[in-house]
């Protein structure tokens, strides 16, 4: 008897046991996802047919109760928020369901910030409850593994089942047709040599499924091979540039910029410079001219004149005297002289422009000008002598020379510098080859007891050439 009872229980926990269906956990997590709520916290996501309710149960935390649940398609969306932490390591999360066995999923390394995303199914179930969920999650599988053939086939086979969701089912096919499409231009372009246009599709391939390592290695490579190109293409245009090769250079440099270098911005401007100087020298742009005044007959002026911008000038003029100075033989009354100044040009109408700009001038005089305890107010005059408005400087009676004359001519070779500042203005007419050029320089004395030695205005005039 107690044998046939013994028997009797044990076909009853066996029938119990296989009457329970088993649920398949099927980890579709993607890498990119974050979760969005505090920073020591992650979060699981389960998704099952809404035919199937799911509870939850952790080993580590006093509750796993969802904090949402939505509908999706056919599926039930259950989300759940854990702390993570060391001492959370070994967390395993229980999942049942009624008429299924218990599931484990095991999260002990669950890191703040992250999600995992879990689909769950029945593998046994009849078509109409989950034919369409089998050979999706299939699908997605072959995709993750980079069979997209195999993952399309699934797909398709899916169509064909009486719970399928259509919408997402066909996303799903649109999604590996698209990959495969991608992968394809991608190979056209690398095959080409364009690597930036195959690094775009590679890395739309990646945006798909960032599973996919083939597309990754592509794309890595191609940024290699592009900058490299980049890189040397730039150097090239460079080196042409240098040596005043412009249409090689300009080339190179458009080649750059359309291959979206990371230099193009550098190239784009490299092109406006090359295309202004071809501009400047159609033009002739460039002028030079002798500059001839009546105190320093020795000068030159170089500068820009274009027709539809600003340019620039500068402009240096001397006498023979300044070469004197150099050479220690120079005294009372010469007066070397040195002028410099700058500015810019710009355009009034063909073929004049205006210049105009800063300046100085600094002239050398000779002699021994020091105050004396009679305060006589004494500076050299425009010819370089001393300047004696009261006289003082003139013999008394029965007196061959004043001691005062003595006093500031008997150190002839002692040079001192008087500055002004001097802004020029004028115009410049250019035709062909040939150009003209006319200067009004006004000059303000640093030191007003030598106005009259450096003088208020001067005129010069430039002839010259145009390039």
């Amino acid at each position: 008897m107690k044998r046939i009872i013994s028997l009797a229980v044990m076909c009853l926990m066996a029938c119990v046991a296989f009457s329970q269906n088993l649920l398949e956990i099927t980890d579709i997590s993607q890498p990119n996802d974050v979760y969005t709520g505090d920073n020591d916290r992650a979060a699981v996501i389960f998704k099952c047919n809404q035919s199937i309710p799911l509870t939850f149960e952790s080993s580590m935390d006093k509750s796993a109760t969802p904090y949402n649940t939505e509908l999706e398609g056919s599926d039930m969306v259950y989300y759940i928020e854990f702390p993570t932490g060391q001492k959370y390591r070994g967390r395993m999360l229980t999942i049942t369901s009624p008429g299924y066995a218990p599931a484990t999923v095991f999260i002990d390394d669950l890191q703040p910030k992250q999600v995992l995303t879990y689909q769950a199914i029945d593998p046994n179930s009849t078509v109409d409850a989950g034919c369409y969920r089998g050979h999706r999650n299939k699908g997605m599988e072959e995709l993750k593994n980079m069979n997209y053939q195999e993952a399309r086939d699934q797909f398709v086979v899916a169509r064909g089942c009486t719970d399928v969701d259509s919408l997402e089912n066909e996303n799903n096919i649109a999604l590996v047709d698209t990959i495969l499409h991608y992968r394809e231009i991608g190979e056209q372009k690398f095959k080409l040599l364009d690597y930036y246009g195959a690094s775009e599709y590679y890395n739309r391939v990646m945006e798909l499924n960032p599973y996919d390592n083939l597309a990754a290695n592509r794309y890595n490579n191609c940024l290699t091979k592009f900058f490299s190109e980049c890189d040397m293409t730039y150097k090239q245009a460079d080196f042409y540039y240098n040596e005043k090769q412009f249409d090689k250079a300009r080339e190179l440099y458009a080649l750059a910029v359309k291959n979206n270098c990371p230099t193009k911005v550098q190239a784009q401007e490299q092109i406006n410079r090359i295309d202004q100087i071809k501009v400047d020298k159609k033009s002739h742009a460039r002028v030079f001219t002798y500059e001839f005044s009546k105190d320093t007959p020795i000068g030159f002026s170089y500068g820009k004149y274009k027709k539809h911008k600003v340019g620039g000038f500068f402009s240096m003029s001397l006498n023979s005297k300044v070469f004197e100075m150099m050479r220690n033989d120079c005294r009372t009354p010469d007066m070397p002289e040195v002028n410099v100044n700058f500015g810019w040009t710009v355009k009034i109408v063909n073929p004049v422009w205006i210049f105009f700009g800063p300046g100085a001038t600094t002239k050398v005089y000779y002699g021994k000008y020091e105050v004396t305890d009679d305060h006589d107010d004494i500076y050299p005059n425009k010819k370089g002598y001393p300047n004696d408005p009261d006289g003082v400087l003139k013999p008394k009676d029965n007196e061959k020379e004043n001691k005062k004359i003595q006093e500031y001519t008997k150190d002839d070779q002692k040079a001192n510098l008087a500055w002004a500042i001097s802004p020029v203005i004028g115009v410049c007419a250019k035709y062909s080859y040939f150009a003209l050029r006319l200067t009004y320089q006004y000059r303000f004395a640093m030191d007003s007891h030598l106005k009259d030695f450096m003088g208020s205005q001067r005129l010069s005039i430039g002839v010259g050439v145009s390039f």
